[in-house]
């Protein structure tokens, strides 16, 4: 008897103990960072308030990168990476929500954020926000299953688009116009990439200069095509199709025809995270110019290839992104061009970061240049293409943030 007594004694001491323990060993509210490039950050931080959002990644317990893409019925898929920091380190989490083409802009906030919440769950389950959380389940429509009744689609996954705007703007010696139209139209599955567009400017400009007044036309019109079929999860091939006309490039008509292969080191799948492809073009070309080009040409018939490289990384240190590209015209090798345009955005240490990005271009293919010489004031009304053989851009910052870590407060007013 005595035995029994001691040992439920011993039994309830120790259920005692293990919740004393577990219920003071709660965790504090977890800091969280976001990333996210394309989110209402102030909506998140309003209406997700049981975790605390830090400025700088060096205080977080939980850094939540969101990254978004179109997806093929026109809409938008947000992947949610949680990765756990300090006393998380041994959890991680991927949520995807995907957003329909003809949801609001508050729709689309509003379904991002409860994803969001869910997936911080199981972090702030071991904190002391859990003793002030609950659940709720939204029991769906009985009449509706979605698993047995497939979504009916008229559109049969095609998505488009129509665009029109114009714009007007001047000063007492100077006046724009400018009317721009566009059409596209796009349709993706797991295999198939198919998009296509149409769109054309008109561009009228009116100067008066002491000597007269001076009018200028910048009309330029183009469609665009590609039919891209994926192989494998490393390996795609493609076709661009492509017409277009630019009265300041001397074009007035040009069609082309490229096949193409890319090949990605990585995982398609890991695309939005890091990257590093390989995409070769061939394209043939007949070309028509409104003057005689530098060469002697009014129309001809052409052949040039293409071969682009991209590689990119996206981390919570930062973001690094490198393109380059080279081409040249089969008939003649010194007719080619070479490109390539590094940016990156880095961390540093705590608070600090840096950015760099830029462009240098070898140019030794201008073969639609006029071969009239053109004047300064064609060149200043951008009537025409200037002629060189390189041009460049830098750009450099630096940014240091101090002071409180908390990012909670949301004020909206001013």
């Amino acid at each position: 008897m005595y035995r029994y007594f001691f040992t439920l004694f011993i039994i309830l001491w120790g259920f005692n103990k293990a919740f004393g323990q577990s219920s003071e060993s709660l965790k504090p509210i977890p800091n969280v960072y976001l990333d996210c490039n394309a989110c209402d950050v102030t909506y998140i931080r309003s209406n997700i308030a049981f975790v605390n959002y830090v400025r700088d990644q060096d205080d977080a317990d939980i850094y939540l990168h969101i990254i978004h893409q179109r997806t093929g019925g026109g809409g938008l898929e947000y992947t949610m990476i949680f990765r756990g920091m300090r006393d998380f380190t041994q959890q991680t989490d991927t949520l995807r929500y995907v957003s329909s083409s003809t949801d609001s802009g508050d729709e689309r906030r509003s379904a991002l954020n409860r994803y969001i919440k869910i997936g911080l769950v199981p972090f702030v389950s071991q904190t002391v926000a859990i003793r002030h959380l609950d659940v709720f389940f939204q029991r769906p429509d009985d009449t509706v299953d979605d698993d047995d009744e497939p979504l009916y689609d008229p559109w049969r996954g095609w998505v488009f688009d129509a665009d029109l705007r114009s714009s007007l703007n001047g000063v007492s010696t100077e006046r724009n116009f400018g009317l721009y139209t566009g059409f596209f139209a796009e349709w993706i599955t797991q295999e198939w990439k198919i998009r296509a567009r149409v769109r054309g400017e008109i561009n009228r400009r009116r100067v008066e200069l002491s000597d007269g007044i001076r009018r200028s036309k910048r009309d330029w019109g183009e469609y665009w095509g590609l039919y891209a079929y994926g192989i494998n999860d490393h390996l795609s091939l493609g076709l661009y199709t492509r017409a277009n006309f630019a009265r300041n490039s001397n074009l007035k008509s040009n069609v082309e025809a490229s096949p193409a292969i890319e090949y990605n080191f990585f995982p398609y799948g890991e695309y939005q995270e890091r990257r590093f492809y390989i995409r070769y073009r061939i394209t043939p070309s007949y070309r028509v110019y409104y003057e005689r080009t530098i060469l002697g040409q009014d129309e001809e018939f052409l052949i040039h290839q293409n071969l682009f490289v991209n590689l990119r990384y996206d981390r919570p240190w930062g973001r690094v992104n490198v393109n380059m590209s080279g081409s040249n015209y089969f008939h003649d090798l010194s007719l080619n061009r070479f490109e390539i345009s590094p940016s990156m955005n880095v961390r540093i240490v705590r608070g600090f970061s840096v950015s760099l990005s830029g462009r240098y271009r070898i140019i030794n293919d201008q073969i639609s240049l006029p071969g009239a010489a053109q004047g300064d004031e064609c060149f200043a009304l951008g009537n025409c293409q200037r002629p060189t053989s390189f041009d460049y851009s830098i750009s450099f910052g630096l940014s240091y943030t101090f002071g409180s870590i908390y990012n909670n407060v949301v004020n909206p007013r001013f």
